[in-house]
């Protein structure tokens, strides 16, 4: 036979060889190991834990990298001199409102004490002067009466012009008085409504009228009671202060928000901690596994499903749950275009979370075999 042919035909035959070995022997392609074992590698949830809203040097280190810790126990110490000595302070502060209160408080009382007891006394006052202002207007009267008796009598010659003159006088005199009570009447009733000043005129009892002096001293006391709800506003906001205070000395030690493993620690003693900046990351207990099945069997893991799977490493079965299935990234998915022919199968990602067995690290396989499932 021709070489030229030969060669070719050589060719052909062993193309054609393989290519049915390969389209009837098992491959170890991620799509054809999906199909029968579904296996992925266990990872476990991570956490940045971080001192919340406070910073500074670090004052101890109390766990070590690949250290397990439990929830709540001490991680790392920021110092606290600053912090405490604010407290100190806005202490001395919140003591100092508190005085200011109370002595406030009492003042009013004292003044609300004393008011009460002015209004009852110039009810008294007013009842007295007009009882003066009474006696005062007979007394004028009478003088009047003296003395116009006097000028007829000097008309006669029954009195002497001194006498006339004293009749004179003490009746002017008399007439101021009426009229300095009046005025001082008037004075104290300042505020009286018009009915209030009639029923006094009928009984002469001044109780329960209104005094402008009484509704002033009042409205005085009233602007202190606002001064207090002041005062107490700001030693509200001083108690909140001191509160975010003692939150932020509490934070200034960091915890373990729950079981896992130091993986790394950010700062070494003696140094700056920005605020809010994460210092040690924790790999927690939560562990888990993805896989990803196609379209046709997705529905076998709802969430909340539970799965048997095998631990490779430790040739042992670990039970799991699953905790969602949504759609896998496009480059998950089977094509037409790919081997086979196929038509397009998209994927579903699965994540399963396993319970958690002695000597189980993350990284090792998970195999999830669907004889298992159920």
């Amino acid at each position: 036979m021709n070489k030229n042919v030969k060669i070719p035909i050589i060719f052909l035959v062993l193309l054609t060889i393989g290519s049915t070995l390969i389209y009837f022997g098992s491959r170890n392609d991620a799509v054809t190991v999906a199909k029968s074992i579904k296996s992925g590698v266990l990872t476990a949830d991570e956490i940045n834990v971080a001192f919340q809203n406070v910073g500074g040097k670090v004052l101890t280190r109390a766990v070590q990298e690949s250290q397990y810790v439990k929830k709540g126990d001490v991680l790392m110490v920021l110092e606290d001199t600053d912090t405490r000595l604010a407290i100190e302070r806005l202490k001395a502060v919140i003591a100092g409102q508190e005085a200011s209160i109370r002595q406030e408080e009492l003042a009013i009382k004292i003044a609300e004490n004393e008011t009460n007891l002015a209004e009852e006394a110039t009810w008294r006052n007013i009842e007295a002067v007009q009882a003066n202002l009474d006696a005062a207007i007979s007394a004028r009267d009478f003088t009047q009466t003296e003395y116009e008796r006097h000028i007829q009598l000097r008309k006669a010659g029954g009195v002497s012009q001194s006498q006339l003159d004293s009749t004179r006088n003490t009746y002017i005199s008399a007439k101021m008085s009426v009229v300095q009570l009046q005025s001082q009447l008037s004075t104290l009733m300042v505020g009286a409504t018009s009915e209030q000043l009639a029923q006094f005129a009928k009984t002469k009892n001044a109780t329960g009228m209104t005094l402008q002096s009484i509704i002033n001293a009042r409205q005085t006391i009233q602007n202190r009671h606002n001064q207090l709800t002041q005062l107490h506003a700001q030693l509200s906001q001083s108690q909140a202060e001191l509160e975010q205070l003692q939150i932020n000395y509490q934070r200034l030690t960091l915890v373990a928000p729950e079981d896992g493993k130091v993986l790394k620690l950010m700062y070494e003693d003696g140094e700056l901690v920005p605020t809010g900046a994460p210092a040690v990351l924790l790999e927690t207990d939560r562990k888990y596994v993805d896989i990803y099945v196609n379209e046709s069997m997705v529905n076998d893991y709802q969430p909340g499903t539970t799965v048997t799977a095998n631990v490779v490493a430790l040739d042992k079965q670990i039970k799991g749950k699953v905790r969602f299935a949504t759609v896998a990234p496009s480059f998950a998915d089977l094509r037409m275009t790919r081997e086979r022919g196929q038509a397009d199968l998209t994927s579903f990602q699965v994540r399963i979370y396993m319970d958690n067995i002695p000597h189980l690290l993350t990284g090792m396989t998970i195999e999830v075999n669907d004889a298992k499932h159920h």
